[in-house]
């Protein structure tokens, strides 16, 4: 089931991914495009930040084995990107 939800999150990881690389081929080149990548990314910083933080923590109150830490790490690389894309889709329709 772990490996099932890992798939399902690094696939969502992806795709996101590709939204991101179309957006900066297509609309990053302008000023436009340099201040949603820009907002974008912090945004991503912080919520990297937020998420390993909250790993360890987990880490450290119930320890993880290296399969359930290989999952958490897998998961936030993904929610990063999910925040990193959704970011980018909601200032592209702010601005």
């Amino acid at each position: 089931m772990l490996n099932f939800i890992g798939a399902v999150v690094s696939f969502m990881g992806f795709a996101t991914f590709i939204f991101v690389i179309r957006f900066m081929k297509q609309e990053g080149r302008d000023e436009r495009g340099d201040s949603i990548l820009g907002k974008a990314g912090m945004t991503a910083f912080v919520s990297f930040l937020l998420g390993y933080n909250i790993i360890f923590l987990v880490n450290v109150l119930n320890e993880l084995n290296g399969k359930q830490y290989t999952f958490a790490l897998a998961c936030l690389l993904a929610l990063v990107l999910m925040a990193y894309s959704g970011t980018i889709f909601f200032l592209k329709k702010k601005y």
